[in-house]
């Protein structure tokens, strides 16, 4: 009986040991895509796929075993949400997506061609002509420190394909999720200045 009772208690402090050593779950605030191009696309449907995707980061073996902190998200209503909601919510990050271009590419982006410019890739048959729908869109981020006004981190996420504009940008908010994460977990000795 002493036995068995000694290797129950030891279990129970094994566990108890783990439990320990596994790193406190990271909450993330998540605001609303604002969106700087000329095209509609719903910025609570993305918000909600860059939620989605973040919650998929939490698959991940390291996370699983322990290693790497757990990201908890909170989707907020607004691409500016004031810091008391941040704090209400008990966010440690908060982070903010900007759709800044979705465009055609068979249509000029900038500007037209100069006079006498050779147009390539534009004739019929010609292997490296895009289709009519081949878009390009861009999203810049920025992951903030609860109640910091300096970006943690920040970058930007392009992708061109052949598809509408929504799905488009959805797969850039999987990037987004990835980067994000990968610079939640990474090891920091201290904040960036």
């Amino acid at each position: 009986m002493r036995r068995i009772l000694s290797l129950v208690v030891l279990a129970l402090l094994i566990t108890l040991v783990h439990a320990q050593d596994k790193p406190a779950p990271v909450r993330v605030c998540v605001a609303a895509l604002k969106n700087n191009s000329r095209h509609i696309v719903s910025p609570i449907w993305q918000r909600n796929q860059l939620v989605r995707a973040l919650e998929r980061t939490n698959k991940s073996k390291e996370v699983k075993k322990g290693k790497a902190p757990k990201i908890e998200t909170v989707s907020l209503d607004s691409s500016g949400e004031a810091d008391s909601t941040v704090r209400e919510k008990n966010c440690e990050y908060v982070l903010y997506t900007d759709l800044t271009e979705v465009f055609q590419t068979d249509r000029p982006s900038v500007s037209l061609p100069p006079p006498g410019a050779v147009q390539v890739g534009t004739n019929m048959g010609d292997p490296r002509a895009y289709p009519p729908d081949y878009r390009s869109a861009t999203v810049n981020y920025r992951l903030m420190r609860a109640g910091n006004f300096r970006p943690w981190a920040e970058g930007m996420v392009n992708a061109d394909d052949a598809l509408a504009e929504d799905v488009l940008v959805s797969q850039l908010m999987d990037q987004v999720a990835t980067r994000v994460a990968d610079q939640i977990r990474k090891p920091h000795a201290s904040g960036p200045e």
